[in-house]
Parts: C-alpha cells; sequence; structure tokens
C-alpha cells in the first residue's frame, strides 16, 4: 500500500519538476523576449492536466484513508470447532487477525488449531 502511495507520489512531482523546467529553460535562452501567449487549445491541455494530477491526488488519499480505516474496523471473530460445535466469541481488530492466530482487543493471542475455523462478523 505504501509503495503505491510513493509511486503515486513520484510521479505528481515528477511531472511538476517537468513543468517547472519547462518552463523555466525557454525563459532563459529567450532573454529579454516578450512572453508567448498560450493558444485555446494549450490552456485546455494543461487545465486537464491539472484537474488530472488533483483527480489522482484526492483518488490516492480516498483509497488511503478508505483502506486504513478498514484495517483498523472491531470485528468478532467466532472460533468455531468443527468436531463439536462449540462457538468461542471474541473481538479484534482487522489488522491483528492472521490467518492462524489473532490478537483480541484485551491483548491476548488466540492461535486456531487444524479443526477450528474463525468466521469474522463486522460489529454493527
Amino acid at each position: 500500500m505504501i509503495t503505491k502511495i510513493l509511486f503515486t507520489l513520484t510521479v505528481i512531482v515528477g511531472v511538476i519538476l517537468f513543468f517547472r523546467t519547462k518552463r523555466v529553460a525557454p525563459q532563459q535562452q529567450r532573454g529579454s523576449q516578450p512572453k508567448k501567449e498560450l493558444t485555446e487549445n494549450e490552456k485546455m491541455f494543461r487545465q486537464g492536466a491539472y484537474l488530472f494530477m488533483l483527480f489522482m491526488v484526492l483518488s490516492a488519499l480516498a483509497v488511503f484513508f478508505l483502506e486504513i480505516g478498514d484495517k483498523y474496523a472491531t470485528v468478532n471473530v467466532h472460533v468455531v470447532n468443527t468436531q463439536t460445535g462449540h462457538k468461542m466469541t471474541y473481538r479484534a481488530e482487522q489488522k491483528d487477525i492472521k490467518s492462524n492466530s489473532f490478537k483480541t482487543l484485551e491483548g491476548r493471542t488466540v492461535y486456531i488449531a487444524d479443526i477450528e475455523r474463525i468466521e469474522i462478523v463486522p460489529e454493527d
């Protein structure tokens, strides 16, 4: 997840640096020549690029916060013995649940045996 965010931020910084150097370099070469006016197509393209970058940043932030919210959600974990049908219920955070163990909100670590299965039910 962090690599996706870092990659997105790297692309955004790269695009900003590209536009900044592209804008500065021709001005230095020209000296005191008057600034060229942008055509309508160039203006629309630039606005579209800025809107696209804004959309990408907002999308990355939304996905980041939604995924963080899901990881820290409190769920009910039912441990069911498949032979006897005995059911134990625990409360844990989603991020603390592994395939063969989980950590409860009270700090206990519960290990799952091969004859047991777990059911994860979101809290209401």
